[in-house]
């Protein structure tokens, strides 16, 4: 039974350390790239178009392409790279009919481009906001509803929370340091909190129009974040009970998380016909994102003391430590010279 254990403990280590090499390729802060079109009809028939498709965690642009049905003209289509993490096409488009008689069709998705985002302004007709995915992946413009129904904002809020490195690492780093001081369990808990709280907070505030925030300026501080938990768990331990600085600290920090979160969704919007239980939903799915997180971390190490090895124990906690430095200090001088 012990030597069980121990073979499920030195299996959790090689994945540990896999997926540090698999981060540490792929080092973007979120691993989907995201593709949205913006269409505004000026004329009957005609008007402006943007497409943008971010680069996902294989660096390369999401193959993702779209068409009109019936076919319209595209003119002057100019692309340009932004910070070499985004691709965006302008240009302009022209239709024989009003473009709320015509379908916008997607082609392209990937496991790592699972959707197109897309907001149309027909002439003379309310705004269009919709998300095409394999499953639906075309589009009436003559349609006032929003295709995506309120209970998929919980998977969205998991697969924000699941798919953002940044945040999976903050809530790595901050789980390592409770493990490391040696904490109850009452006191992660209580950290925790502060972190959902903070989130939340500044989450909803955004997504109300109640505040702004410099999106670039954000990202950087989300990386110095993850930077600041990683310099925690490599300084020697302070005597005493951690004061209120440092729970302050956490708080803080979910604020800036938050607007990560609310700035991410931008271009995919809420829907102001539902965006109270759409909210709630995004913001669910996170917590239910990062209590999987904690899980997974808590049986690993787990079943690590369970078997006994306190060599391959102490080897879990230097790689993920090394990922969460690494990573964060990556981000921090790759966020701050795009910022600059």
């Amino acid at each position: 039974m012990k030597a069980w254990w121990r073979n499920v403990a030195v299996l959790l280590v090689l994945l540990t350390i896999g997926q540090t090499g698999q981060i540490g390729q792929h080092v973007h802060a979120h691993e989907m790239g995201t593709s949205a079109l913006l269409l505004h009809e000026t004329e009957q028939g005609s008007g402006q178009l943007v497409f943008k498709r971010t680069v996902a965690a294989d660096g390369k642009v999401p193959p993702i392409d779209f068409q009109f049905q019936p076919a319209c003209e595209l003119r002057d289509i100019n692309t340009e790279w932004e910070d070499n993490l985004e691709v965006i096409q302008r240009g302009s488009f022209h239709c024989n009919a009003p473009l709320k008689q015509h379908d916008v069709l997607a082609t392209g998705f990937t496991r790592l481009a699972p959707d197109l985002i897309v907001l149309a302004t027909p002439l003379n007709a309310q705004r269009i906001h919709a998300v095409l995915t394999p499953k639906e992946t075309s589009l009436g413009l003559g349609s006032h509803a929003n295709t995506t129904a309120p209970l998929e904002y919980l998977s969205i809020g998991i697969e924000h929370i699941v798919f953002g490195w940044d945040h999976v690492l903050f809530v790595t780093g901050l789980y390592l340091l409770w493990k490391r001081r040696k904490q109850s369990v009452p006191q992660l808990v209580g950290q925790f909190t502060l972190f959902t709280v903070g989130h939340s907070l500044t989450l909803a505030m955004l997504v109300l129009g109640l505040i702004a925030v410099p999106t670039r300026a954000i990202e950087a501080w989300i990386a110095l974040s993850v930077l600041w938990l990683a310099w925690e768990l490599i300084r020697p331990v302070p005597a005493g009970k951690p004061g209120w600085s440092h729970l302050l600290l956490i708080a803080a920090f979910g604020l800036l998380h938050g607007s990560g979160f609310a700035l991410s969704m931008e271009e995919r919007g809420f829907p102001e016909d539902a965006l109270l239980i759409t909210l709630l939903l995004f913001n669910l799915g996170i917590e239910i994102g990062q209590l999987w997180i904690v899980t997974v971390l808590a049986t690993a190490f787990a079943l690590l003391e369970k078997a006994h090895y306190p060599t391959w124990t102490r080897l879990a906690q230097y790689a993920l430590t090394l990922l969460v430095g690494g990573a964060a200090l990556y981000w921090t001088v790759e966020r701050i010279h795009g910022y600059v």
